[in-house]
């Protein structure tokens, strides 16, 4: 018999050609299984070798994993004292170029709360004795002649030979709120400030202002200002919106006075009033 591609001449038996493995037709099944099992073996199936496990006591685990815990640790503290050396040194450099710049510009060498203790101390050149005196004449003032309830605030600086004392004197009652704000620098007042707000029934603009005549004529003799005349001349420049219930704010300053009025829409149709009349006095 011969092979049906390469016409070689095919042993007796074998079911495929020995030149180029061509199955030879009609071959049974005997012959077939008997020359494969001769001339082509079985392929070796590839079994990889397992890894060989490597036993690790638990005793070496542990004090492997501490050993790195450790390194870890030790890591983090070299990173933290590091970067608390740099704050320092940054925040030293800019401690020093504070106190350069204190010293270089000379800024206020001292200062207090409490006029009485800086005269007992000696920090006063006359300066903090008149405000005190200014500031005991208005609690009396506010709770003799006006029956308000009083509060004071009060502080000082002292800046080269510079003496300020500043004092301000808060009164209430049922209607208004009242504050004198006076300033003084080397031994004289040079800053004025009287502030006033109340609740009022309707805008100033159209309404009567609800305020006692006699009261405010002792305001304004005791500070030398006029507090109906600002308010009639200021009060039309109110500046309204179109609900004609917002904030409306005027303000004005003129030679060595200044003033703020402002109207804002309350409840049960009042109206909060503030009014503000700054001046200059003394000859500071």
């Amino acid at each position: 018999m011969r092979c049906d591609v390469c016409d070689t001449k095919i042993p007796p038996g074998a079911d495929r050609c020995p030149n180029c493995g061509y199955r030879v037709r009609h071959s049974s099944t005997a012959t077939h299984t008997q020359a494969t099992s001769a001339n082509y073996p079985e392929p070796e199936v590839f079994k990889p070798k397992r890894n060989k496990k490597i036993y690790i006591p638990r005793r070496e685990k542990s004090r492997d994993r501490s050993q790195r815990t450790k390194t870890s640790t030790f890591r983090k503290y070299i990173i933290f004292i590091v970067a608390l050396i740099a704050v320092v040194q940054m925040a030293s450099v800019f401690i020093g170029n504070i106190v350069s710049n204190y010293n270089s510009h000379n800024y206020t060498e001292f200062s207090g709360e409490s006029l009485q203790e800086g005269i007992d101390n000696g920090d006063d050149d006359g300066t903090l004795q008149l405000a005190l005196d200014y500031e005991n004449d208005l609690k009396s003032f506010f709770s003799d002649d006006l029956l308000m309830d009083v509060d004071v605030s009060e502080s000082y600086d002292i800046y080269e030979d510079n003496y300020s004392a500043y004092v301000n004197v808060y009164g209430t009652d049922n209607v208004i709120s009242l504050t004198a704000s006076i300033n003084f620098q080397n031994q004289e007042p040079y800053l004025q400030s009287i502030t006033l707000s109340w609740n009022n029934q309707g805008t100033i603009r159209e309404n009567d202002i609800n305020l006692d005549q006699a009261q405010i004529e002792k305001i304004n003799e005791k500070f030398n200002i006029d507090i109906f005349g600002a308010i009639e001349e200021y009060k039309s420049k109110l500046k309204v919106d179109e609900d004609d219930n917002t904030r409306f704010v005027v303000s004005d300053y003129k030679d060595d006075e200044s003033i703020y009025l402002s109207e804002s829409y309350g409840i049960d149709g009042e109206y909060f009033i503030y009014l503000s009349l700054g001046q200059d006095i003394g000859d500071n």
